[in-house]
């Protein structure tokens, strides 16, 4: 027996927490500005960014909350569901500890690291860090949204949502497109966690037969 209120506050706590450690960590990643990559390097910021990546690499462990209570719902498209989430979560925590790590190693390596790595170099190495902790498992939870909307059991409106949203979380690396993909999880997430249907059987599973007394 599994819950649909389970499975809604994983990816809650996936979505909230991706999001907020994202824009705080400070992590460059777009369009190249030597201010940006500078300040996430100073020793001023060491701690809080690899907080923030921190926060990030417990948010993706929602996903496994997220999928293994979803896996019943759907059928035989379940162990797929379940494995697309192992997969996000898995790129997601190794996006976040490249982002925090390579604060990490400005702050072990002492001066010959922080003064001899050129500054496009941290860009391009927080860039891939971003695309591994957030576009990534984006990918992989996008693939799992359209297959959770062809077998899962919700409202019309919201399986149109989590085909779009997929898509959208496909097409991630775009950042435009991440956006929607970030207010499905938090959509989807609340519908699922405050659903009234909160036990979910699992498929084909028969009930039990009560011996009489």
């Amino acid at each position: 027996m599994h819950t649909r209120r389970i499975a809604g506050i994983g990816l809650l706590l996936y979505g909230l927490g991706t999001v907020l450690a994202f824009f705080f960590s400070g992590a460059p990643g777009g369009d190249y500005q030597d201010s940006a990559v500078s300040d996430y390097v100073a020793s001023s910021g060491w701690l809080a960014a690899f907080g923030f990546a921190y926060l990030g690499a417990f948010a993706a462990l929602g996903l496994l909350v997220f999928g293994r209570n979803l896996r019943p719902m759907l059928g035989s498209a379940g162990d797929l569901v379940w494995g697309l989430t192992v997969a996000g979560a898995a790129t997601g925590v190794v996006g976040w500890f490249v982002d925090g790590g390579l604060d990490v190693a400005m702050a072990e390596g002492g001066r010959h690291v922080q003064t001899g790595v050129p500054l496009p170099v941290v860009y391009t190495i927080t860039e891939i860090g971003n695309l591994l902790a957030v576009c990534s498992p984006a990918f992989f939870v996008g693939v799992a949204a359209c297959v959770m909307a062809a077998r899962a059991p919700l409202p019309r409106w919201l399986r149109v949502f989590s085909v779009v949203a997929g898509v959208c979380g496909v097409l991630a690396p775009l950042f435009v497109t991440y956006l929607v993909f970030v207010l499905w999880t938090l959509v989807c997430g609340a519908t699922l966690a405050t659903s009234r249907g909160t036990v979910i059987e699992a498929a084909g599973a028969q009930p039990a037969h009560v011996q009489p007394a």
